[in-house]
């Protein structure tokens, strides 16, 4: 399975119990005792031998926050998978599947054991540390306790035998508080109908001179002349187009394995308008392209996206992929698409939802309602547009608030 940050995102938002652990510091292993080892050991024998229906995850350089996103803290050891394959599977009576790899998420380092269901159980051959041979660890809830060959054998044949398929549904989402939307969703499309592209005049610096005698043009280094034009196509998508989260709940009792779910919209006479995330424009600047640095949403549209759009001939398609859905939980897709339509009306998506684990797909419906305008604007009312918009912008209404302060000083 490939750690990615989406995953490790999603376990952030889980609580410790059978397959889920979470350690604000590294094991002891690299010149520690026999007993320090142990407990890396016992670890992982313990989830390998729980009852459980997914996958199970030890993330270290994590503090659990209950009730919320844990804390990343990170770590400065680094271990080697190969050293620990190593060292656990010559202690076991048979080899535990499993992996160890190191990350790095949100700047920090940190560490993740995986563990697959897989046939039970474990145990070692001899003493070694402060475990016992023949003698069974496993994980109960968020703790490690003992049993018996006979127990763990009935557990792991309960486990594969009541073993039931995904329960998968699609739902908008909210993915800033996590709430669980309903099934339908109300959108505010606003068409602007504005001046074709060759009437709009290039972008002019308004600093002046120059300082030897020449006036600054278009032509400077410094200046998009294609401002104006930019900001004319960047605002009717922007006012057209909301963007619109999803998420996908598994609701049964078994992992979900690459997970796609397809959302069929109709294009009818509503003519509705949709376009993936990594290609809605960016708010423009009056600079050069080549002189703006990069920032947090370049970074974030340089990952894969999860969520994409195609248009056909009589359908707009919306394609979400997820690795993996843990069973009775919520799978947040990163990126958004946009949605909007150039008339009033209402639509009915069909959704249909695949995974490895499905002998057949699942369907369920989505709707969504647009209430749209019509307006016609030139170039000042798209300003006049923009200057509200800017506005609006946290980074805006920090200022303000920050000059209201010094006011107050004074």
């Amino acid at each position: 399975m490939r750690i990615d940050d989406v995953l490790i995102e999603s376990l952030l938002y889980e609580e410790e119990g059978v397959d889920l652990d979470l350690k604000s510091d590294q094991y002891r292993f690299t010149r520690a005792s026999d007993d320090e080892k142990s407990e890396l050991l016992k670890d992982i024998l313990a989830f390998a031998n729980a009852w459980r229906h997914a996958d199970a995850f030890i993330l270290i350089g994590v503090k659990e926050i209950k009730g919320g996103r844990s804390e990343v803290v990170g770590i400065s050891a680094t271990l080697d998978d190969a050293a620990i394959q190593q060292f656990v599977n010559n202690k076991t009576q048979r080899p535990i599947t499993f992996s160890y790899s190191n990350s790095t998420f949100e700047s920090k380092q940190i560490a993740v054991i995986h563990i697959p269901l897989q046939q039970r159980p474990f145990y070692l051959k001899r003493d070694f540390g402060r475990l016992k041979k023949e003698t069974v660890y496993v994980r109960r809830g968020s703790s490690t306790d003992i049993a018996t060959l006979d127990e763990i054998s009935r557990i792991g044949a309960h486990s594969y035998a009541t073993a039931g398929a995904p329960e998968l549904s699609v739902s908008f989402a909210d993915p800033s508080d996590r709430e669980w939307f309903s099934t339908s969703i109300q959108i505010s499309s606003l068409y602007l109908k504005t001046p074709r592209k060759k009437d709009i005049p290039d972008y002019r610096s308004n600093h002046g001179g120059t300082g030897f005698g020449l006036h600054m043009t278009s032509f400077d280094l410094n200046v998009n002349s294609s401002y104006y034009r930019e900001l004319i196509e960047y605002t009717k998508k922007a006012r057209l187009m909301e963007p619109v989260f999803l998420a996908v709940k598994n609701s049964g009792t078994s992992t979900a394995h690459d997970v796609r779910a397809e959302l069929k919209f109709p294009i009818d006479e509503n003519r509705p308008t949709l376009q993936e995330d990594a290609s809605f424009p960016e708010v423009p600047s009056t600079e050069s392209v080549h002189l703006r640095p990069r920032n947090f949403l370049d970074e974030v549209r340089a990952l894969p996206p999860d969520v994409s759009v195609n248009r056909y001939d009589r359908y707009w398609l919306v394609v979400a992929r997820a690795e993996k859905v843990q069973p009775k939980s919520i799978h947040w897709f990163r990126v958004p698409f946009f949605f909007g339509s150039k008339k009033t009306g209402s639509f009915d998506i069909e959704v249909t939802i695949y995974c490895d684990d499905l002998s057949e797909p699942t369907r369920n419906r989505l709707s969504a309602r647009v209430e749209s305008e019509t307006r016609e604007i030139d170039l000042k009312g798209i300003l006049e547009l923009e200057h509200e918009r800017f506005r609006n912008t946290p980074y805006f209404k920090r200022i303000l608030a920050e000059r209201e302060g010094e006011q107050e000083q004074e």
